[in-house]
């Protein structure tokens, strides 16, 4: 009876044993680091706005040459050296499910075959640092396997943005009076311009959306405006009021070319968004033109 007891106590302890094991594996296979696809902290959002960490230029290479290439629009970021790399074995152990990567190795990859693409970036003292790695089946037509995809559509979207130049208007339309305020205004809408650009699934747009117009005139004179108010003519000037005017103290006859020259400045708000969720603002981009105003002083009439 004792022996049989025996027996049975450490076989319900083997079973406990092996339940606790299982269970260890498949915690650690839920918190172990994301060898498969980084998390979204690694790979999209500590790039941050415009330069942190986003990448110049990306290659994908194995060990005699470069597969594919990748450049971007900008001139400045680090470079990332890519390639495939064997998996030697599909995990660690029991308690460290993350496979053997050959990471001394690149190979030229075979269709349907599985990698570990791995990429990284060339550091200023000669040295590399790990920036993505992931458990990919090589498909010919998706040789990058969406590495830096929404840096990737984000450049390409950003690319594609163009913001017009600010279309001024004036009142009264010819000439300026001394001591007469001129009203100002652009004429285009007041509105958002939004470029989008998709690498596979992943999307990124770019917005950019005016906050503030700046004239400059020759006498040092700056003024901040939004939008501005159309001058009506079919109304009296009384009843009409803008924040937008400027007022010349001199004739422009003495200017060269016997005009004074105003310059408009539009200035936006530029953020970006994406499929995956991560944006961030870009800062403010500025759009400037110029035009000639002639300035006359009024004549008194002597009866």
């Amino acid at each position: 009876m004792v022996s049989t007891a025996t027996t049975a106590v450490r076989s319900a302890v083997r079973a406990v044993t092996a339940v606790l094991v299982l269970l260890v594996a498949v915690v650690t296979l839920e918190v172990a680091p994301g060898w498969m696809s980084p998390t979204p902290a690694a790979a999209d959002s500590t790039w941050g706005g415009v330069v942190d960490g986003v990448p110049q230029v990306i290659v994908i290479v194995d060990d005699e040459r470069t597969i594919v290439r990748w450049t971007s629009t900008r001139t400045y970021g680090p470079r990332w050296v890519c390639g495939y790399h064997p998996i030697v074995a599909p995990v660690h152990s029991v308690l460290d499910p993350s496979p053997v990567v050959d990471w001394a190795n690149r190979v030229s990859p075979i269709p349907g075959a599985e990698y570990i693409l791995g990429c990284f970036s060339e550091q200023p003292d000669g040295t590399r640092q790990l920036v993505r790695s992931r458990y990919v089946v090589f498909d010919p037509r998706d040789i990058f396997s969406g590495i830096a995809s929404t840096e990737r559509a984000l450049d390409e979207a950003r690319g594609r943005l163009e913001l017009p130049l600010p279309d001024p208007v004036v009142n009264p339309a010819d000439e300026q009076l001394v001591g007469l305020p001129m009203w100002m205004w652009l004429q285009r809408p007041w509105e958002r311009v939004t470029t989008t650009a998709a690498i596979g699934d992943t999307w990124a747009a770019v917005a950019a959306f005016p906050i503030m117009a700046r004239w400059t005139f020759a006498d040092g004179t700056t003024v901040w405006c939004d939008q501005g108010r159309p001058y009506d003519t079919a109304r009296p000037a009384r009843a009409q009021r803008s924040e937008c005017t400027h007022t010349f103290q001199r004739s422009s006859m003495w200017s060269e070319g016997g005009v004074e020259w105003v310059e408009v400045t539009m200035i936006w708000k530029v953020e970006w968004y994406s499929s995956d969720g991560s944006g961030q603002p870009l800062g403010t981009v500025e759009r400037s033109t110029s035009f000639p105003v002639r300035v006359v002083e009024a004549q008194a009439v002597v009866r």
